[in-house]
């Protein structure tokens, strides 16, 4: 059975038929990738629903964590001119948890293990399954009362820091522009594995290393 919660508290309701669809997704990630489990969180990381809660893992506070996490790069996301971010934490026993924002109103949450299960997860999310995730959550209606949400605060980046961000991102688009084959294969992976590594270090609130990664960005794509 899985780890729901139905009443007012959650940011939106789902009906019966619309809570099994979302019980049929989450059960299909978890069933077609090895070792995953997959939840659903609203933006605040209250669990919407848990078809298969993996045994020893506190997942009340990988929930709070994931919610706290996307809220902190919400900005960012709008600097670089996106709406939102998929963030993807690594363990070094080769375990992930993905984030993957849904329909702006809620979190899929998915505990993975290997690099392959990255992959074949986006594929999922990129298809019939996401969709369907997408248009469940989409569905849903607002609380039956108004119960203000838990606020979370995003992280303050130090204006400096932020505008650091912004450059790169611009210097990016630049490139992008003048030179648009150059980003292709292993130049495109590695802008890609450094704006996750952005995301999850302005999270953490480390400023120093934020700042290196811009500069050391710039430094090698300003070397194609």
């Amino acid at each position: 059975m899985g780890l729901s919660s139905s009443d007012a508290n959650v940011g939106f309701t789902l009906t019966s038929d619309a809570r099994m669809r979302l019980i049929r997704v989450l059960d299909a990630i978890a069933q077609t990738i090895p070792q995953a489990a997959a939840l659903l969180i609203d933006k605040a990381g209250r669990i919407v629903d848990i078809p298969r809660k993996p045994p020893g893992v506190n997942i009340e506070a990988i929930s709070a964590l994931a919610a706290g996490c996307n809220a902190s790069t919400n900005e960012l996301a709008e600097s670089m001119g996106e709406k939102g971010f998929a963030l993807l934490f690594e363990h070094g026993d080769d375990r992930q948890v993905y984030v993957w924002p849904v329909a702006d109103r809620a979190l899929l949450v998915v505990l993975l293990r290997g690099a392959a299960a990255v992959e074949q997860l986006e594929n999922q999310m990129e298809g019939t399954l996401g969709q369907e995730l997408e248009a469940v959550v989409k569905e849903a209606r607002e609380p039956l009362q108004a119960v203000p949400p838990p606020r979370i605060e995003p992280t303050a980046v130090p204006p400096a820091l932020e505008e650091r961000v912004r450059q790169l991102n611009a210097f990016v688009m630049d490139v992008q522009g003048k030179k648009p084959a150059a980003l292709d294969g292993e130049v495109g992976k590695r802008l890609l594995k450094t704006r996750e590594e952005l995301v999850q270090a302005m999270s953490r609130q480390d400023w120093e290393g934020t700042g290196k990664l811009c500069d050391d960005a710039r430094k090698w794509l300003s070397a194609i």
